[in-house]
């Protein structure tokens, strides 16, 4: 009986693979079909690189982005792959009355061309790296209305005239558009041959050219291998371009008149809210760098001048890597993994009695108990288990919590390598809450006989994923590490996995890291010591003037510490460990230098915390029936709690400042979330975020840490780096 079960359990398994495989084979087509429908009618699309601009690109980020593009009548529009065609367009173009300016071959890649509007306003920039690809690009555009112009062939035009005497000193400063618009106060080519149609035979010539601002492929290739491009083998076996006449010594060359109009349409200033979003702004980002440089390095000499050069990385490899004998604080590493293997065991445990339960309910279910009275037995062994299992691991965890940090304070270890054991203690006590509160739903779903999401079979795995499991396949040694070493917090049977590992990208993210670290060793003991030593005086003779005047002092480095805190743990050492392990999910923060409120820069800034917060405190807690307001206070609470362990258990003190920092973020998410609506800008909002990040709560925090820390010791950073 038990054999045929077990064979009927697996042909229902093997079904729902099935299942799930024609769901997905059914999904794809779906896919293909809409993107077919999408491109139905489509004058011309491919993949082309987008330029962006430093207006709106980060300053890390590439110049050219792959976009899938599609020319549709007189509409453009781009996606960022021709799967996502399905989804609205990433950005759309409309060339009615639009512009292309060639700009040729730049950088020996990008063969490039630039539409903007009747005005000159940009409106997309694109380029491709194949010269086929990029005239065909130009005759499609040019058939669906716009005007091409040879910036190229301007520019050879205007080089030629400037070696030539008689030049006029007026034409030397026109514009390439002004000098293909006007000749002797007619429109005329910007074409070079047709400044050169100087002659009547030269004349009789060109007239029978094509139209003014027509696209000739084969001679703007030419004209592109003369200033210096390369051709494309693609353009092999079209006819030869014909040879550019030279102009005659005597020629008289185009000249703008005197009654030559200027102004010839409307146009809206740069700086104006009209343009100034669509324009390229990369000169004045350039000169805010060229400020913030200069400023900084005359910081850089003061601080010089007045205390010297005081930044040590031997002091601090001494005091982090070879702590003084503390060797009770050296065994917690090795405690911390014995709780990691206290709570596999614990989770072994739960599946047999998981197991055990089902053989006694299968049992009573031989027996001809009632449907009420079978169902009453196997709640009463379920809680059992349960209740069994929640004191199991309440004491695990607890134990990995208390233990680490009664030594660090009873030892009164030293400050790098106390604050290094409590980070870890922190980290490794929320990951164990999720493998227990994960593993627990597991088991509810597998008594009630659901597959969770995630699950072999559910229909509903990440995408990447190597190996599908289902519970309790999961509880095993291998796969508990791979959790434990992961830059995750949230724990669940399998996470989607990179394809391949990058040798030269860890060796350039491990020497950054290097790097991010003595920045914030040398911002520490160059800076933010002094500042703050300064500041004692201050303090203990109530000088508010002078107080404020150190905290305002104190706001740029403590600025400049955070960010590059930052940038090294979430950017840099986050991605080498996921790199390390192959995770796939690496969006470990979002954009939250733009959150217009303080409550949208803790819901963007730790996505790890973040999403651990969602999972196992504020849902639970709604689930459970708490308001939501009392379930976010309850998470703050908890964040409250963590943060004055991380800071008052390494400097044997707590004081609560930490603790009370993050609890009044409450009330200034409520005054930030009113401001921006009052105020109708998530401009003003993102400023009253950044003014209080930066000259409130950082610095007035260190300052009252040191204080009190200074009260306790013969000398305020005894463990720090460099202290003495």
């Amino acid at each position: 009986m038990l054999r045929t079960r077990r064979q009927s359990a697996a042909a229902a398994e093997a079904t729902g693979g099935g299942e799930v495989a024609a769901l997905k084979q059914e999904n794809e087509r779906l896919r293909d079909l809409l993107a077919e429908q999408a491109g139905r009618g489509a004058t011309k699309s491919s993949y082309l690189c987008k330029y962006r601009g430093h207006a709106t690109a980060s300053l890390w980020a590439p110049t050219w982005e792959l976009r899938y593009v599609i020319l549709k009548g007189t509409t453009l529009t781009y996606f960022k792959s021709e799967r996502d065609v399905q989804f609205p367009p990433r950005g759309r173009v409309e060339l009615a009355g639009a512009s292309v300016e060639l700009e040729g071959l730049k950088r020996r890649r990008h063969w490039t061309w630039h539409i903007v509007d009747p005005q000159g306003v940009s409106l997309i920039r694109l380029s491709t790296e194949v010269a086929g690809e990029y005239h065909s690009w130009i005759e499609a555009l040019e058939r669906a209305g716009c005007s091409v112009k040879h910036l190229d062939d301007n520019a050879s035009q205007g080089s030629q005239q400037t070696g030539q005497a008689g030049a006029s000193p007026s034409q030397s400063h026109m514009s390439d558009s002004d000098a293909a618009t006007y000749r002797g106060g007619q429109e005329v080519d910007s074409h070079p041959s047709s400044f050169a149609a100087d002659t009547p035979s030269q004349r009789q010539q060109g007239a029978a050219e094509p139209r003014s601002g027509a696209y000739h492929p084969h001679h703007h290739q030419h004209h592109q291998q003369q200033g210096g491009y390369t051709s494309d083998q693609s353009d092999i076996g079209r006819p030869p371009a014909p040879p550019l006449r030279r102009q005659r010594s005597g020629a008289r060359r185009p000249t703008m008149p005197a009654s030559a109009p200027i102004h010839v349409a409307p146009r809206a200033s740069l700086l104006s809210s009209e343009r100034i979003r669509i324009s390229d702004q990369s000169g004045i980002i350039t000169l805010v760098f060229i400020i913030l440089a200069a400023t900084n390095f005359r910081l850089i000499l003061e601080n010089m001048i007045k205390y010297g050069f005081r930044f040590n990385p031997l002091n601090f490899l001494r005091e982090a890597v070879t702590p003084s004998g503390n060797l009770p604080l050296l065994l917690c590493w090795p405690l911390l993994l014995a709780f990691v293997l206290a709570a596999l065991g614990i989770e072994r445990l739960g599946v047999r009695l998981l197991a055990a339960e089902q053989r006694a309910v299968a049992a009573q279910r031989k027996r001809e108990v009632g449907y009420t009275e079978l169902k009453r037995i196997a709640a009463r062994r379920a809680s059992a288990t349960e209740h069994l299992m929640l004191l199991l691991n309440l004491a695990n965890t607890t134990a990995a919590m208390l233990l680490p940090c009664f030594i660090i304070l009873h030892t009164r270890a030293e400050l790098l390598p106390g604050f290094a054991l409590t980070m870890a203690t922190c980290i490794l006590w929320l990951k164990l809450i999720s493998y227990a509160h994960c593993n627990w739903d597991y088991r509810v779903t597998r008594r009630r006989g659901e597959v969770r999401a995630g699950e072999r079979g559910s229909g509903a795995v990440p995408v990447g994923v190597e190996v599908e499991l289902r519970y309790p396949e999961n509880i095993t040694l291998p796969h508990l590490a791979y959790f434990v070493a992961a830059p995750t917090l949230c724990y669940q049977i399998s996470y989607p996995r990179s394809k391949v590992f990058r040798a030269r990208w860890m060796v350039k993210k491990l020497l950054m890291l290097t790097g991010g670290l003595g920045l914030m060793l040398f911002f520490t003991e160059q800076y933010m010591q002094p500042t703050i030593d300064n500041s004692m005086r201050a303090l203990q003779d109530m000088d508010w003037l002078r107080m404020l005047e150190r905290m305002l002092k104190l706001s740029l480095p403590t600025l400049y510490w955070w960010l590059a805190m930052f940038y090294t743990l979430f950017d840099l050492w986050l991605n080498v460990l996921a790199e390390i392990l192959r995770f796939g999910d690496r969006e470990f923060y979002k954009e939250w230098w733009n959150a217009t409120t303080v409550g949208e820069y803790w819901r963007l800034w730790n996505q790890p915390v973040h999403k651990w917060m969602l999972r196992h405190v504020y849902f639970p807690l709604l689930r459970a029936g708490t308001p939501k307001f009392y379930a976010g206070l309850a998470v703050f609470f908890i964040s409250a709690v963590f943060h004055e362990i991380l800071v008052g258990v390494p400097l044997h003190m707590l004081r609560l400042w930490a603790f009370w920092g993050l609890m009044a973020q409450v009330p200034l998410m409520i005054i930030t979330e009113w401001l921006k609506a009052r105020l109708r800008s998530d401009r003003a909002g993102n400023v009253v975020f950044w003014v209080s990040f930066c000259f409130v709560g950082q610095p007035l925090a260190m300052i009252l840490y040191y204080h009190d820390h200074r009260q306790g010791y013969t000398h305020p950073f005894a463990g720090l780096p460099g202290g003495t």
